[in-house]
């Protein structure tokens, strides 16, 4: 769609005349699907003369996208586009260029060869002297154009390039005239004066189209061209006065003719050639867009799970599409693999409920932003994988999804870090935490689970030992188990763990241990007593003690120093910060977090954006890490490839709407639009070259017809009005859309009526005042007047009146399609030929004059099926072909039938038509003239089907710049599509809108419903004997997307999935911003109790349909925790954000879940009092929960069909019974 500045037809209008700029952005505002925007910002102020230009635009439309307004010379109104738009049409240019040249010297070989021929056979001395004169301007127009060739091989000729033009141009015009002035009284050794003329329309032809200069230096120099060779052919021939003014008036009505095609050729080829860089170019900035979204996309499914996974996920989406709703399909798309030898870390902060308590939200979040934001940061250097958050717990792991030798030494590196870090977190922010961390190794099964808000995790038995692990250790300790211990050699010194609790958890024969410290740890110190602790080489803590992490002292192990090692620049800067204090902090993402031993770089205020791969991200406040400084796992290291964080995504897809709606009204936003388009263009003709753009498009050599069928059908299709082309060339669109131009289809159809009407009504003036005035000629041409008429009617209602209410049911769509429009071409292309057979006869009045001017016309109208560039080239070719070999053949009769008639008045009568001034003829003149006649025709011929050719490359470069330009802009539409989605399954789109203002998120809520709902008997059914459990998570990962699909239902709509655990379902209701009233946070109650009611039926028929190969031998079941109440929602994070809910309303639901009772909804009375009036409960005791002591529980039983009254209502008895 096309955006302007004001929304008002007025405004538009008056925009045509006012310097615009262009961009394409998304406008996630608009109602449509089509979302992406063409936008017009202006770069002045509206003159006072705006009126005067709405009216124009009313009747015309615009010569192109962003056209300055002047018809006789259009450009661009920017000069920065008009600049690039030169020099990216310069090899199309040069190509024409070179092969007019290529034309002018066979053409200059061929009369070279005829005149020698000439000359061989006549035994005249003043032949011979005609002949050297000949050759010698020939051979010297040959030798320049051989020059000119090599000419534009040099930088020289794209600088020179119109001056190039005017040079020849001159030479040819001089040289026509000269051999003209040069042609002498005789009739068999020199060039007669059809030939002459022949060469001066294609001049004047081949100015206007490949030869281009400026519109008026071109139209000025080809009419002083032709007033001169007129002056000169009336001036040197005597014809007879009393026809002089006949003879005057149809010679300038074919040089009119010549000249109307030039022009109208040439101002087509202008508009087109600038609309097909506009198309392309909005392709292009479409496709750099397009390009954004894809590594957003990426970036953002990298925030849920590691590239190597992304890429599998993506390249089975697109090998295995989505099955076509209603039919059948066994399982969804499942993306599970498993792998061996995997270090799994769970670290929770030991002290956080005390930490939390009286908390605000923004703080808390705050806190865990700024602890879990270090962590990220440690696995990144460390080389794990984070998998999530868990509350206070952090959770990732090592050798997964890519394998890793020293899996073991990453994991506990990244544990012995965490623990360093805590302790600088609680001196920073006064605080008294710590860490417990566990790890164990093991065998699990990594991929997805779920169809929303999936997320990378891991699954196995070992996963649950690595947490217990974490459960029963020691705060500020390591934690690992035997088979960690085996992994990690001599490197740590290892205590075993011989607490009493170890053994009722993990079992008494599984021995652990707590990391001590590294050995010689002191050796190591004293060679790195130097180093700062915040080094860059291996951005780590410094390793003066035992207990430190190792990766200070060794760094990672696929890094060596010298990779490691930065620029100068930056330890200059990384000294100039030590100097300024030890606790000196960075920003990370708009918050302060001390420094760790990674550094940030701060963005510069002069500069908003900074390369990231192939697009550029605008940035306002901080970028994260430098990729020199912390190491970005890439694909070679199992990670993604270096890009922005997620929060640099939101903020920076805020920045550039907020941006470009601040444009809008900018005068001097334009200019940085239009460099941004030509940054596009240029991008691409680095990357691809020119000639892949702006040279050519995908068509065969031969018949010009599209490489792809698809395409090639689409094209023809294009006039069809029945056809359902969202193409901005579709030329039966109802009413005019503000993109038209003069280059569209309807409006370029009308001007080659019009030029094809002129032209065909000034040559049949011509025949009336020149030949003899017969009835049948006289019919023919009101007929073909007619039918020429009626086509131009047709055309200009398609053009200007689609609309009127009396002409829009008469659609004329037979003539639309491509064979009947061809046909209907073919006959207006063909009507001047026909005037000239219907008046070929051999008449009794067969002067020189009337002779000459049957010639004369036969080149014009020739030369005429140049016209209507829409049709195809051979067709026109063909019917030139065709038209030619008649009229020769025509000539060469009337020369063997009409005798000769001896001379009147110093002029022959003789039947030949090519016959000059004389006192007396040669009887073998006729047949000599026959073979001149057939060298003009085969060499006008090579030139209609040269112009043919290049004219529709043109035309189906201007529709294949459409297409790709539509191509493009639906792709980018499906990726932002596919992005936001992905977004979605991250972050709530009303979190990210607030991310996207602030840079943060956080939130406390006084009223939202949380359920848990656990599959409780999965692990009776997981068997890793059986494929490893990979299809017993298949199955879970069936039932999780059950639930998922639940959420796509309008009246759960306000339902937010918080995650997975395990075979843990977590959801909450009442997270949306609203108006905050007891109905509302009554409704948020009742939805989530219908949603897990629906949970309920969901998994029974999952039982029923999914479990049905076990003959009812094993089902499912399933345990739902209910609670409402106060809580905090927020986004924590720094690589991978997530978006979490905590509270004690959230443990409350935790426990509700995890002391219930199968195949029921728990909840506890406070809630059940406000959902008594809606369902039915019953008492189910009093439980013991930890941390709030006994608690009054009671079970649903079923939704009330009609709701009770608050003010009777009886609750359940609380008793056993």
């Amino acid at each position: 769609m096309i955006h302007t500045e004001k929304p008002s037809e007025d405004n538009m209008a008056a925009s045509a005349t006012t310097p615009t700029s262009t961009e394409v952005r998304f406008n996630k505002d608009a109602a449509d699907d089509n979302a992406v925007e063409v936008r017009v910002v202006s770069d002045r102020k509206q003159s006072g003369s705006s009126s005067d230009s709405r009216r124009g635009r009313r009747c015309c439309p615009k010569l192109f996208d962003r056209a300055s307004g002047s018809w006789w010379n259009p450009k661009f109104d920017s000069s920065l586009i008009e600049k690039e738009f030169k020099r990216s049409s310069l090899p199309q240019i040069r190509r024409r260029f070179r092969y007019a040249l290529c034309y002018i010297i066979l053409a200059c070989i061929v009369w070279m060869i005829y005149l020698a021929v000439l000359v061989g056979t006549s035994s005249s001395s003043e032949g011979c002297q005609n002949w050297w004169g000949y050759f010698v301007g020939l051979g010297a127009l040959i030798i320049l154009c051989i020059l000119l060739i090599l000419f534009t091989r040099t930088k020289f000729y794209q600088k020179l390039v119109f001056k190039t033009h005017f040079v020849l141009a001159c030479v040819l015009a001089g040289l026509v005239l000269a051999t003209f002035a040069y042609n002498p009284q005789c009739t068999a050794q020199s060039m007669s004066v059809v030939a002459t003329f022949a060469v001066c329309v294609e001049t004047i032809l081949m100015m206007y189209t490949v030869i281009p200069l400026p519109f008026l230096p071109t139209v000025v120099l080809m009419s002083l061209f032709s007033v001169a060779y007129e002056t000169l052919y009336f001036c040197r021939y005597n014809l007879e006065p009393a026809r002089l003014g006949e003879m005057v008036t149809t010679k300038i009505f074919l040089h009119i003719c010549v000249h109307l095609m030039g022009i109208h050729i040439f101002f087509m080829q202008q508009v087109r050639s600038r609309s097909t860089f506009m198309k392309i170019g909005q392709a292009l900035v479409a496709r750099k867009q397009h390009q954004n979204e894809k590594e957003l996309k990426m970036t953002a499914i990298c925030h849920l799970m590691p590239a190597v996974v992304a890429e599998e996920l993506l390249s089975k989406e697109e090998n295995d599409p989505m099955v076509p709703r209603g039919v059948h399909r066994p399982f969804r798309p499942f993306y599970m693999n498993r792998m061996e030898n995997v270090s799994i870390l769970f670290a929770d902060i030991a002290g956080f409920t005390r930490m939390s308590a009286n908390k605000e939200a923004d703080r808390l979040v705050f806190l865990l932003n700024n602890l879990f934001g270090r962590f990220d940061l440690l696995c990144a250097k460390t080389r794990c994988e984070k998998i999530c958050t868990l509350g206070d717990c952090y959770y990732c792991v090592s050798g997964c999804p890519k394998e890793q030798e020293d899996h073991a030494i990453c994991c506990v590196e990244m544990g012995l870090s965490m623990v360093e870090s805590i302790k600088e977190f609680c001196e920073e922010m006064h605080e008294n935490v710590n860490m417990r961390v566990g790890i164990h190794t093991g065998t699990v099964l990594c991929g997805v689970m779920g169809s929303r808000r999936f997320k990378f995790d891991v699954w196995s038995g070992d996963v649950n030992i690595a947490n217990k692990m974490e459960a029963s250790g020691e705060p500020g300790k390591v934690h690992v188990s035997e088979k960690t211990a085996q992994f990690l050699g001599d490197k740590y010194v290892m205590k075993e763990n011989r607490s009493n609790q170890t053994p009722m958890l993990l079992g008494a024969r599984m021995k652990t241990y707590f990391i001590e410290g590294v050995k010689d740890a002191k050796k190591d110190s004293d060679s790195e007593a130097n180093q700062s602790a915040d080094s860059p080489e291996d951005g780590s803590p410094q390793n003066g003690a035992s207990s430190k992490p190792l990766l200070a002292k060794t760094g990672t192990p696929e890094h060596t120093e010298e990779e490691s090692k930065p620029p100068p620049e930056e330890v200059a800067e990384k000294n100039k910060e030590d100097d300024s204090g030890p606790n000196l902090e960075s920003q990370v993402n708009g918050k302060a977090i001390p420094k760790t031993g990674l550094k940030y770089r701060k963005v510069h205020a002069e500069s908003n954006s900074i390369e990231r791969g192939a697009g550029v991200w605008n940035k306002h406040q901080y970028m994260r890490l430098d990729s020199d400084e912390v190491p970005s796992k890439g694909p070679e290291n199992g990670g993604p490839s270096p890009t922005p964080s997620l929060l640099d995504i939101i903020q920076d897809q805020h920045y550039q709407e907020s941006n470009a709606l601040k444009n809008g009204s900018n005068p001097g936003g334009g200019r940085d639009s239009d460099a941004q388009f030509v940054e596009s263009v240029q991008t691409a003709v680095q990357t691809e070259g020119k000639e892949a753009y702006f040279y050519k498009p995908p068509v065969g050599n031969l018949l010009l017809a599209f490489n792809e069928n698809s395409t090639e059908d689409l094209f023809r299709a294009q006039f069809n009005p029945n056809a359902n082309s969202n193409s901005r060339n579709d030329p039966h669109q109802t009413g005019r859309h503000p993109s038209e131009t003069i280059s569209t289809n309807r409006y370029n159809t009308v001007f080659d009526v019009i030029i094809g009407c002129a032209v065909y009504v000034l040559i049949a003036i011509g025949c009336f005042l020149v030949f003899e005035k017969e009835v049948y000629w006289t019919i023919l041409f009101l007929i073909t007047l007619v039918l020429q008429v009626l086509v131009l009617l047709v055309t200009l209602r398609d053009a200007f009146f689609a609309q009127h209410p009396m002409l829009s049911k008469y659609k004329l769509s037979f003539f639309h399609l491509w064979y009947p429009r061809h046909i209907i071409g073919a006959v207006i292309l063909g009507l001047p030929a026909l005037a000239v057979f219907i008046n070929s006869s051999c008449s009794t009045e067969t002067g020189v004059r009337v002779n000459q001017f049957y010639l004369f016309i036969i080149v014009v109208a020739l030369l005429h099926f140049c016209n209507f560039i829409q049709l195809n080239s051979w067709m026109k070719t063909v019917l030139a072909v065709l038209c030619a070999v008649v009229m020769w053949a025509v000539l060469f009769v009337s020369i063997k039938q009409c005798p000769e008639s001896g001379s009147t008045n110093g002029v022959s009568t003789t039947g030949s038509p090519m016959t000059t001034p004389v006192s007396g003829a040669n009887p073998s003149m006729g047949e000599t003239m026959t073979v001149e006649l057939a060298v003009v025709l085969i060499l006008l011929l090579i030139l209609v089907w040269f112009l043919n050719r290049e004219f529709e490359i043109s035309f189906r470069l201007n529709y294949y710049g459409g297409v790709k330009a539509a191509k493009d802009k639906e792709e980018m539409q499906v990726e932002k599509k596919e992005a936001e989605t992905l977004l979605g399954h991250i972050i709530p789109s009303f979190v990210t809108e607030q991310m996207g203002h602030s840079g943060k998120y956080s939130q406390n809520h006084k009223t939202v419903a949380v359920v848990f709902a656990s599959v409780i008997n999965f692990n009776d059914f997981f068997e890793e004997t059986y494929k490893g459990g990979k299809e017993c998570i298949r199955f879970l990962h069936e039932l999780i997307s059950d639930f998922d699909s639940l959420l796509d239902e309008k009246r759960f709509q306000d339902v937010e999935k918080i995650k997975t655990i395990g075979s843990t379902y977590m959801a909450a209701c009442g997270l949306h911003p609203k108006t905050s009233s007891d109905e509302e946070s009554n409704k948020d109650l009742l939805t989530m109790m219908d949603f897990a009611i629906e949970m309920m039926d969901k998994l029974q028929m999952f039982n029923d349909e999914g479990l049905r190969f076990t003959q009812g031998a094993f089902k499912f079941i399933l345990r739902i925790g209910y609670n409402h109440g106060e809580l905090t929602s927020g986004v924590i994070g720094t690589t991978k954000k997530l978006y979490d809910i905590w509270g004690d309303t959230v443990n409350v639901a935790s426990r509700m879940d995890s002391t219930g009772v199968a195949n029921h909804i728990q909840v506890r009375e406070d809630t059940m009092k406000i959902l008594h009036p809606y369902y039915e409960f019953k008492f189910s005791g009093v439980k013991k929960v930890r941390g709030k002591g006994d608690m009054i529980t009671f079970h649903l039983i079923k939704k009330r069909k009609v709701a009770l009254d608050h003010d009777n209502t009886e609750y359940p008895p609380k008793d056993d019974s």
